[in-house]
């Protein structure tokens, strides 16, 4: 490929002043020959006239047959049959003179042969008014904050219709910052579009397979208030979203670049002032417009904003710690004590943790942006005893919470030591599918009363019950004798061979 005549120029230039072939090269940023061939050559080096004929001419036949009948075969591997190293030549149409030339000659001609797969076709998308946001990050290399390395980033939200763009730089690509970023471009553009565009990142998709998305949760949530569709462009496709990805170039280039950083919120405000003097105001070589002008028919066709404030946070669950704490970012934060070995939901804000055992929030600190640090609340612990304590699991309490009789039925389960305990303790507490809990505890009762500790014996009392409750055997409790002896009145319970053939029917 030859240079442009204003190269050529000044090798000529150059080389009247006295310079030598090097070092003009070395200001052209051309190679020595070059120099050499058109300081030889004033007029250009001759063309020469490529022959049209070619070595590979009398094997163009054969090629053609080979690829005609086994389209899968190789150019190395017709390279050399054709060199006569596997000679196969049913037809008589190979030459008898093995071919001489280059392999990579015979490659170009194979892949001109072969049939050409069907290449992707990129279209351009144009969107309708209100219709459609993209959103992406780019890294900005490094920032000083405190003497300390960060990495810096740039989010960027760009509306498909008006090319309205808006850019904000941030020490972290984490949910509460992404979601932080989107409120603020929102307010910026002053509405909401009715889908936003996104990348494949973790932020945006939690998993997915093929077609079919799974989107996170905090997004989603986020999306619901501010009434936006999310949508995630295909692996690999970063040209479906191409308007966002060519606004993180531009900002890079014609903002950031050389650009002298003293403290984010200083780039922040320098951002923002660039994006409303120059990146919103310059006419968009795309549209032949001015984004800001075109945005005044675009906010037409967009959705209000909220009406209220949304906080922005992120929910995540926890174990809470047998020390009392729940561990975040590395940071572990107190809970009360009572809460040790459950499990509790978090909401995480910017400024703040609140801590939730279903709906009843049970602790509140504010966010540790250190690494490693214990947050201790002293009233968690106050009334932790010193000693060792006895502690109730969560089924123990789901069994208790039965009636006042559970705690002793339990403790007779154990003694009884028919089935494994806590085999016995799901299968009652799932009883209560089928049962209403009052007479669940009043068949506990009852089968007390006989001794009688096992769920066959309660799902036996609960159906009798349940059918005609006078087939159940009296309390044997209440047949009793009074005497006295030697001054002492005492009272002796009765029992005859029916009422232990009546207990023996309502154990079985």
């Amino acid at each position: 490929m030859g240079i442009g005549e204003f190269v050529i120029m000044n090798i000529h230039h150059l080389d009247r002043q006295g310079l030598k072939k090097a070092r003009i090269a070395r200001r052209l940023g051309i190679d020595r020959k070059t120099v050499a061939k058109y300081l030889k050559h004033p007029e250009g080096p001759p063309s020469i006239r490529r022959a049209d004929s070619s070595i590979l001419d009398p094997y163009k036949q054969y090629l053609e047959y080979r690829l005609k009948n086994y389209p899968d075969l190789t150019a190395a591997r017709l390279y050399r049959e054709i060199q006569g190293m596997e000679f196969e030549d049913p037809e008589g149409i190979l030459p008898p003179k093995p071919y001489e030339g280059s392999e990579r000659t015979v490659r170009r001609y194979v892949s001109r042969l072969r049939p050409r797969g069907s290449q992707r076709q990129h279209r351009p998308i144009e969107t309708l008014p209100g219709e459609e946001a993209q959103v992406d990050w780019g890294h900005a290399g490094y920032i000083q904050i405190d003497g300390k390395r960060k990495p810096l980033y740039v989010f960027s939200l760009v509306l498909s219709y008006s090319r309205i763009r808006y850019v904000r730089f941030t020490t972290s690509q984490d949910m509460l910052t992404f979601l932080d970023c989107h409120q603020r471009s929102l307010q910026y553009i002053g509405g909401v579009p009715e889908r936003i565009l996104y990348d494949n990142c973790k932020t945006v998709v939690s998993d997915r397979v093929g077609s079919v998305i799974a989107f996170n949760q905090d997004l989603l949530r986020f999306a619901t208030r501010y009434c936006f569709k999310p949508q995630a462009c295909w692996i690999y496709d970063p040209e479906s979203k191409g308007k966002v990805e060519n606004s993180i170039g531009y900002v890079k280039r014609d903002f950031f670049y050389a650009r002298e950083i003293t403290d984010l919120k200083t780039l922040n405000d320098q951002a923002l002032a660039w994006c409303d003097q120059v990146a919103n105001e310059k006419t968009h070589s795309s549209i032949r417009e001015i984004p800001s002008a075109r945005l005044a028919e675009e906010r037409r066709a967009l959705a209000p904003l909220p009406s209220h404030p949304v906080p922005v946070f992120i929910e995540t669950d926890r174990w809470v710690r047998k020390d009392g704490t729940i561990s975040f970012e590395t940071n572990h934060y107190s809970v009360p004590a009572t809460y040790s070995r459950s499990k509790v939901r978090l909401m995480v804000f910017s400024d703040r943790l609140e801590v939730y055992s279903y709906e009843q929030r049970v602790a509140r600190h504010s966010r540790c942006h250190d690494r490693g640090q214990l947050i201790l609340e002293d009233d968690h612990y106050t009334d932790r005893p010193l000693g060792p304590r006895k502690r109730r699991s969560q089924m123990q309490v789901e069994f208790e919470s039965l009636g006042p009789e559970a705690a002793s039925y339990l403790r007779g389960l154990a003694r009884s030591r028919r089935g494994g305990l806590r085999d016995q303790v799901k299968a009652i507490l799932a009883l209560r599918e089928n049962y209403p809990v009052e007479a669940i505890h009043q068949a506990m009762e009852r089968a007390g009363a006989f001794e009688k500790f096992s769920y066959g014996t309660l799902k036996n009392i609960l159906e009798k019950q349940a059918c005609d409750p006078r087939s159940l055997p009296g309390d044997p409790r209440e047949k009793k004798v009074s005497g006295e002896y030697q001054g002492l009145t005492i009272e002796v319970q009765v029992r005859s061979p029916e009422d232990y053939a009546q207990l023996l029917e309502v154990g079985n």
